[in-house]
């Protein structure tokens, strides 16, 4: 068995696994809304500041 599939069979099973694979999940979530919300506000700056 590869380890890979071991690192993923532990995450799957044990409580602190989860709590890994969803606080990544959540981490990641709000980070990349965090860049589109930062990316929105230079996009409509750089729009109104053309104009």
């Amino acid at each position: 068995m590869s380890v890979i599939s071991k690192f993923k069979r532990f995450l799957s099973k044990s409580k602190w696994g989860k709590y890994i694979l969803v606080g990544g999940f959540t981490f990641f979530l709000i980070k990349g809304l965090v860049w589109l919300v930062v990316f929105f506000i230079a996009g409509f700056s750089l729009i109104n500041f053309g104009s």
